[in-house]
């Protein structure tokens, strides 16, 4: 298998994580081996297309942030 070359040590934050994409994308970084993520979306938590136990899971609007 080929390494993606990414720091399994360090926090990976995933946007959108609630969604069809965000949600495999979480669950593949966690059979990669990660284990320090989190994960943003702004729809309620049941609502999400997948849900990971492991990880920190937040619901917020990352459209109020400003910067």
């Amino acid at each position: 298998m080929q390494e993606s070359g990414m720091e399994k040590a360090g926090k990976v934050l995933i946007t959108g994580g609630g969604g069809f994409i965000g949600g495999h994308l979480v669950a593949n970084l966690l059979r990669a081996g990660h284990s320090d993520i989190r994960v943003v979306d702004c729809k309620p938590l049941p609502e999400w297309y997948q849900a990971f136990p492991q990880v920190e899971n937040i619901r917020t609007d990352l459209r109020q942030l400003r910067i």
